[in-house]
């Protein structure tokens, strides 16, 4: 096991040992995930024209259809006005209207979407990297912020979860490994199992 494999297990049992953490993560039945720095390394491609792109992580979107299986919804929510965002949402199997972007204000859009999906805020967890993510749980009370290592310091302060891994680079895979463990629905969960005990 390389160094990086040793910290990501070292961060997945500490969340383990956290029994409050555990309780509310079984019961997270929404995850809503902001894109840039998030989902990619925030990075954008710019052409003279226009912007061409993001660049997702093909390990973080190997889970996403597993997660979707077990159960749980995920939202894609981005400030940007991206086709990119969709295309890429869409290619996981999240349906469009769960692919919400051009979102000015997250906590109207959270509230919008809790109401229509018919979710508790105990039941949301939002994972994002900026100011905007961390506002919806300290101005709206969802349960669970969590965010990647690249995220600012001060909105780590806030963070519920700080994955081992930046945006980008298999962030929101680990995230969702822990989730999908703890809830008993993870596709590895024996091998999970000895490697944890």
């Amino acid at each position: 096991m390389n160094d990086d494999a040793k910290k990501d297990l070292a961060w997945f049992k500490d969340c383990l040992a956290n029994k409050a953490l555990v309780s509310s993560l079984k019961n997270i039945k929404l995850i809503i995930a902001d894109v840039d720095g998030t989902l990619t390394d925030a990075s954008i491609y710019i052409t003279e024209e226009k912007e061409e792109g993001r660049c997702f992580s093909v390990q973080d979107g190997f889970v996403f259809k597993p997660a979707l299986r077990s159960g749980l919804l995920i939202a894609l929510m981005s400030g940007k006005d991206n086709q990119s965002t969709i295309i890429r949402g869409t290619s996981l199997g999240i349906p469009k209207d769960m692919c919400l972007v051009g979102i000015n204000n997250k906590i109207e859009a959270t509230k919008k979407l809790l109401h229509e999906k018919n979710i508790s805020i105990e039941q949301t967890l939002i994972f994002g990297d900026d100011f905007l993510d961390a506002d919806v749980k300290v101005k709206h009370g969802v349960k669970l912020f969590a965010c990647p290592n690249n995220t600012p310091f001060y909105l780590q302060s806030v963070a519920d979860i700080v994955t081992p891994k930046n945006g980008g680079n298999q962030a929101f895979r680990l995230l969702l490994d822990l989730i999908l463990y703890v809830q008993g629905n993870h596709f590895a969960q024996e091998i999970i199992d000895r490697v944890v005990s």
